[in-house]
């Protein structure tokens, strides 16, 4: 009976062990293949891209303008949250098109620029105050690749539009590209109208809305420095008409009204090149983090 019992004691040991390294082997199996699916690379940039694409990319002109204070593109958030896009980067496809150099075919690096800091208000005296870029819902950023060259009668760096940057549309020094929205406002509505002469109101009902009036003119040969449109100007009519009608007098009457602001951000990133080829381009966008954002090819 003593040896019957030890070799059924044993085989059940045997047993044991046998369903123990079972175990042990699907349970590795099954840790394995957890693994590799959640390391796999092509399903996490998909979702990196699919989270933040919200901001769109248009070609703008980088198709057909070659000079860099005329060529930009356009970003926009089409989604409803807020969207900080300072630092970004925006990367060109040069290191996609092979180059012949002599005999020798060649690659060279895509050329990569930094999306910069911007001012809410251009300031007059040249002395903005930058911050980051953050797009709210369906607003912009038009992304020049130069500068304007012309730094009179204003310094132009990256701004956001408002209500009085029609003002320097207007000004014959600059050519912005696209133009700036011309929705300055009316100049027969400038709080004071009320207390101006006759004569003067139908002179201002003449004035265009955003125009900077020169005056100064001459009439029959003889400059007249108080004149405009052909008419003498009162003192008070041309202080009046000075103070108000240029882009540092809207801003100072207007900068707290409502809906000031407006939905266009213009970015200069100063290069003096073009960044965009004219064809087999593609334009990309990464965010801070060095994710692909969204791009678009032509």
């Amino acid at each position: 009976m003593k040896f019957e019992w030890q070799k059924g004691s044993s085989d059940l040991v045997g047993i044991l062990i046998i369903v123990i390294i079972i175990i042990v082997i699907v349970s590795d199996r099954g840790g394995t293949s957890s693994t590799y699916t959640n390391s796999s690379p092509s399903s996490s940039n998909i979702e990196a891209v699919s989270a933040t694409n919200a901001v769109t990319v248009s070609t703008g002109t980088a198709a057909y303008s070659y000079q860099p204070y005329e060529e930009y593109i356009t970003l926009e958030n089409r989604s409803r949250t807020p969207v900080n896009i300072t630092g970004w980067q925006l990367r060109n496809g040069k290191d996609k098109r092979p180059y012949y150099s002599g005999s020798t075919l060649q690659r060279f690096s895509a050329d990569i620029a930094i999306i910069p800091q911007a001012t809410l208000i251009l300031s007059p005296s040249g002395k903005s105050l930058n911050q980051d870029v953050i797009l709210q819902n369906n607003e912009r950023a038009i992304v020049t690749t130069g500068l304007l060259g012309n730094r009179s009668p204003y310094v132009i760096t990256s701004f956001k539009e408002n209500m009085c940057t029609g003002y320097l549309e207007a000004l014959p020094d600059y050519a912005f590209n696209p133009s700036l929205s011309r929705g300055c406002p009316r100049p027969q509505n400038e709080p004071g109208m009320e207390n101006l002469d006759i004569a003067c109101r139908k002179i201002i009902d003449n004035i265009s809305s955003c125009e900077t009036p020169k005056i100064g003119e001459r009439i029959n040969n003889e400059y007249c420095e108080n004149c405009f449109e052909g008419k003498l100007l009162s003192s008070s009519c041309q202080a009046f008409i000075e103070e108000h009608y240029s882009y540092q007098g809207c801003l100072a009457y207007h900068q707290n009204d409502p809906k000031f602001s407006g939905n266009t951000w213009r970015l200069f990133l100063g290069r003096g090149w073009e960044m965009w080829a004219e064809e087999y381009e593609s334009i990309e966008l990464f965010d801070r983090f060095g994710q692909l954002v969204n791009y678009q090819s032509y």
